[in-house]
């Protein structure tokens, strides 16, 4: 059975990363520092290099894409929720090169050129994510 979580507005950050920082290590750095377990995130910037992954669901793993040049953030979109009792960002981003080329998946990891991250919590029972048998994944369950 699916589950289902009620949450209403909270907070509201508007914060740009380091240069040189990684991107999904620093949202999460900073969700944990403003004590926001659920939230959603939005990005837009550019980035001087990333990893993409795409899961295999049949292997029940992740393929990685790695991005050895200057991207532009077109779009980067997730989730922070908790994972092993810490802050989780579960983020996608489309990321578009010099020629105007896209890329797209989970995203893992992006090294900072310049990027703008609107951080919004929501308040309330929030989900905790935990191992899901038949997809090897850890997905969102009822938490507090």
């Amino acid at each position: 059975m699916s589950s289902f979580f009620l949450l209403s507005p909270g907070r509201h950050f508007l914060w740009s990363p380091d240069h040189g920082s990684d991107i999904v290590a620093s949202i999460s750095a900073l969700a944990e520092r403003l004590e926001v377990r659920c939230g959603t995130v939005s990005a837009i910037g550019a980035l001087m290099y990333a990893t993409l992954g795409f899961y295999d669901q049949g292997a029940h793993e992740y393929r990685t894409i790695e991005i050895n040049r200057p991207v532009e953030i077109a779009n980067l979109t997730g989730n922070v929720t908790i994972r092993d009792g810490r802050p989780f960002l579960h983020a996608h981003a489309t990321l578009a090169d010099s020629k105007g080329e896209v890329m797209g998946g989970h995203l893992i990891r992006g090294t900072v050129f310049a990027a703008e991250v609107h951080l919004r919590e929501l308040i309330g029972a929030a989900p905790v994510r935990s191992h899901d048998p038949t997809t090897d994944l850890f997905l969102w369950r009822d938490g507090d």
